[in-house]
């Protein structure tokens, strides 16, 4: 959905801090739901957001003024690159005009699956024939047409835009090596050759033939931008409702530590740490911002075969427990094919990362289908989950069977 292939660009704007959170008057409540709980108005911090405590000058990280230490080591530079261009992402220049617009000003579903029975069956269709060709769903369509001249099914293009439209899932292919060592993102954008085995990116082939015009990737890796997905939530009054959870006992929680200077006797939720209720208290996290988790692990995708490949997913702490680990609630974060592992993971989590990095500085225009009015959604990386295998790829450890973790900064064993 939205699917294209392209290299990333070279981001090169540097970003200012973002306007303040501004709500638009409330409209009627949506007769479908109850009356919704009020909620605390946002602090005052989010209209005068250059002068808070945790902006000053003084406590800045030096890596994010790029303001970056000497490094000699290849690999350490490298990894220095990509924070800088992490860091100077901008949602612009990921996302083609259309897809722009659509971010920037989100709008209200005209018409859903359950109201519309036409958009429900071409939705069920386009479904069914994932992995076909056009042709199969437009004969299908016509086909229906034909029996029952009621019922109109959209055309290929048009139910395309709208599953993209309903479930924010955006498809970008970047190009990686051949044997899966690299990600041709970041500082490799323009690299024709994957600088740890030599591979060449594109197919010889169609270079040959095309004098070099027709650049065609031998193998390309999937990101899916979390922030439409996250737009697309927020847009259906029941989804909206249940991404309030957070704030709802985040609040609870606050009045119990009011009442009482002792830890809390059970802790039953992540929200109860007091790393994060710190941030909520000195008005860095509100109600409309999202807290995410990024969690990653390999998989094989045949017993018998080597099939190697690595997903990455977002989980919402926004949601309930009961709701966040649901199948239906993950939000996919990128797709990395084998057969072989990833030998820079920094290059193929780049694309997703940026992204977040672009909607910190920036913010995420919102539609509250829920209270019905728009809002502004600042996005916080809670945790990142891995096993002992994938914390090596991801720290640049030797992994949990090296006698030292750090083989460049520190002599410590175990």
């Amino acid at each position: 959905m939205g699917n294209r292939t392209h290299k990333t660009p070279r981001l090169s704007t540097p970003r200012s801090p973002s306007s303040p959170c501004r709500l638009a008057p409330d409209l009627p409540t949506p007769p479908r739901l109850p009356t919704p709980p009020a909620h605390t108005p946002p602090p005052a911090w989010r209209s005068n957001f250059e002068e808070s405590d945790h902006k000053s000058d003084s406590g800045r990280n030096p890596l994010l003024e790029g303001e970056y230490p000497p490094a000699t080591l290849p690999k350490m530079r490298t990894a220095l690159e990509f924070i800088r261009m992490v860091n100077e992402a901008t949602l612009a220049s990921q996302f083609d005009t259309e897809e722009l617009a659509e971010l920037l000003e989100p709008r209200e579903h005209t018409s859903t699956p359950p109201d519309d029975p036409g958009l429900k069956l071409s939705l069920l269709n386009y479904i069914s024939f994932m992995g076909s060709s056009q042709d199969v769903y437009e004969a299908a369509r016509q086909n229906t047409h034909q029996c029952y001249p009621d019922i109109e099914l959209l055309s290929h293009y048009r139910v395309e835009r709208q599953a993209r439209l309903l479930s924010g899932v955006i498809t970008w292919e970047h190009h990686m090596c051949v044997k899966s060592c690299v990600g041709f993102t970041g500082p490799f954008a323009d690299l024709e050759q994957c600088p740890n085995c030599g591979e060449a990116c594109y197919k010889e082939k169609d270079l040959e033939e095309s004098n070099g015009e027709r650049k065609l990737p031998r193998k390309v890796f999937t990101t899916f931008p979390v922030g439409p997905q996250l737009q697309a939530r927020w847009k259906h009054p029941q989804t909206a409702k249940d991404m309030f959870y957070r704030w709802d006992r985040t609040e609870e929680l606050r009045r119990e530590r009011g009442q009482s200077d002792d830890p809390p006797d059970i802790y039953d939720d992540i929200l109860c740490g007091e790393s994060y209720l710190n941030l909520v208290n000195d008005g860095t996290i509100d109600e409309y911002d999202t807290v995410l988790m990024l969690s990653i692990d390999g998989a094989q995708l045949y017993e018998h075969k080597e099939s190697n490949c690595w997903i990455y997913i977002w989980i919402l702490v926004d949601l309930g427990p009961d709701k966040r680990y649901k199948i239906r609630n993950i939000l996919p974060g990128g797709i990395i094919p084998g057969p072989g592992s990833p030998k820079d993971f920094d290059s193929f989590l780049f694309p997703g990362l940026a992204h977040v990095s672009a909607i910190q500085c920036e913010g995420l225009n919102i539609w509250d289908s829920y209270h019905r009015r728009r809002a502004r959604s600042f996005l916080f990386l809670l945790l990142v989950l891995v096993d002992a295998v994938a914390m090596a790829y991801l720290s640049g450890s030797v992994g949990h069977h090296g006698r030292k973790g750090c083989r460049l900064l520190c002599g410590l064993i175990g």
